[in-house]
């Protein structure tokens, strides 16, 4: 299994991240790693998330939306034994005006042994810039 993980500190309650995490509407306005969120947001619930860099939209399974917790969809290329993606937003709370957003992706099936060191380095890349965006909405937005 091939994964990366990043995390980040935001100046503000774990409600007010979730509320910008959450409000999909406005990704395209800020977002330089996913433009839109769309489809049937409760669990087990299909929906479609555009990434900016591949310029492509993929289809996902809704795994946990959990109000003021957690994100997680899981995407497949073909079939899931072949190669899937759960991607996966978190938020902990340090103290009532400190949240930490933990952001990260697990890749499995017979076809991530293929994904390279350069390519998941980018891929967290593209994460940390997604999470350094969100901290300035955030921190900008008092």
């Amino acid at each position: 299994m091939k994964e990366y993980h990043t995390k980040i500190e935001i100046n503000a309650s774990k409600e007010k991240v979730w509320s910008a995490l959450t409000d999909f509407e406005s990704y395209s306005q800020w977002n330089p790693l996913v433009s839109a969120i769309t489809g049937n947001l409760s669990e087990g619930g299909t929906i479609k998330t555009t990434i900016v860099p591949l310029q492509n939209t993929f289809e996902a399974v809704l795994l946990s939306f959990k109000e003021n917790k957690e994100i997680v969809w899981k995407g497949k290329q073909g079939a899931s034994f072949l190669l899937a993606g759960e991607h996966y937003y978190r938020i902990k709370e340090s103290n009532k005006n400190l949240a930490t957003l933990e952001h990260g992706e697990y890749f499995s099936g017979i076809l991530s042994v293929f994904i390279s060191k350069k390519l998941l380095k980018k891929m967290e890349q593209a994460f940390v810039a997604h999470n350094k965006a969100l901290k300035e909405r955030i921190e900008n937005d008092k």
